[in-house]
């Protein structure tokens, strides 16, 4: 389902879905279709359900025009003893 799709069924709401298609360029993810699983109006219980998102699922408003993902370099931090 289309993100805009998704936006006007659950008008300002918090949506529990899974990726299913994006595109990318270095810096930032685009996503283009969700599958939704759970749509929430009341914010706790919102981040509540966001705790228990897996890998591969996300928890978003739908006041946002787009899902757009900063991608972020993980840096190590090495020591010698």
């Amino acid at each position: 389902m289309k993100w805009q799709e998704v936006r006007e069924m659950y008008p300002n709401q918090f949506v529990k879905f899974e990726i299913v298609e994006y595109h990318e360029d270095e810096k930032t993810k685009y996503v283009d279709e969700v599958a939704v699983i759970k749509a929430i109006k009341d914010g706790r219980e919102a981040m509540k359900e966001f705790t228990k998102c897996k890998n591969v699922q996300l928890m978003y408003s739908t006041e946002h025009e787009s899902i757009v993902i900063e991608k972020i370099k993980h840096i190590g931090i090495r020591r010698s003893i």
